[in-house]
């Protein structure tokens, strides 16, 4: 369920231009490749939409019954890593610049996720992975939906709102 968060935000980033990765498992990307993002979850919590989550029904495709539709809210906070590695062109100043792009790209976020706020703590050296890192976390409030497919009572798949295909597609 929260991978999907996961991925929107990494694709999203991306589009923005930022160079980005999922913190697990692709954490060990090369960072000598210049300043980048590593994206992850510190901490959700999933919360009903209220009236047992149900929101409703859509009609199936191929003429079958309808499909019920359930949701869930989820409030997370995003831990995101900027790094940017010793002898780069701009040093710790490249990883002020990421993280001042990650701001504004994470107001691009798809329909169903929602950056609220954003902290940054300061840029330092790490000599272990010989790179300058900025730890930086952005509250979020995401959307999540799911379909049964009515034969089984539990859910079938949760997305991220404003990505359930219609049934034709």
């Amino acid at each position: 369920m929260l991978d999907a968060v996961l991925d929107a935000v990494v694709a999203a980033l991306r589009a923005a231009g930022i160079r980005c990765f999922r913190a697990f498992p692709e954490m060990g990307e090369d960072l000598s490749a210049g300043a980048g993002v590593g994206v992850g979850i510190d901490s959700y919590k999933l919360l009903s939409a209220g009236m047992g989550d149900y929101l409703g029904v859509r009609a199936a495709s191929g003429g079958r019954d309808e499909i019920t539709l359930f949701g869930k809210r989820v409030e997370l906070t995003l831990e995101l890593e900027v790094f940017a590695p010793f002898g780069g062109k701009g040093g710790s100043v490249d990883c002020t610049a990421t993280a001042d792009a990650l701001r504004d790209a994470l107001l691009t976020l798809p329909e169903g996720l929602k950056a609220l706020e954003m902290e940054c703590g300061e840029v330092k050296a790490d000599e272990e992975l010989g790179a300058y890192r900025c730890r930086c976390q952005a509250k979020c409030l995401a959307f999540l939906v799911a379909e049964s497919d009515g034969d089984t009572p539990a859910f079938t798949d949760f997305r991220l709102k404003g990505t359930v295909k219609n049934g034709d597609q």
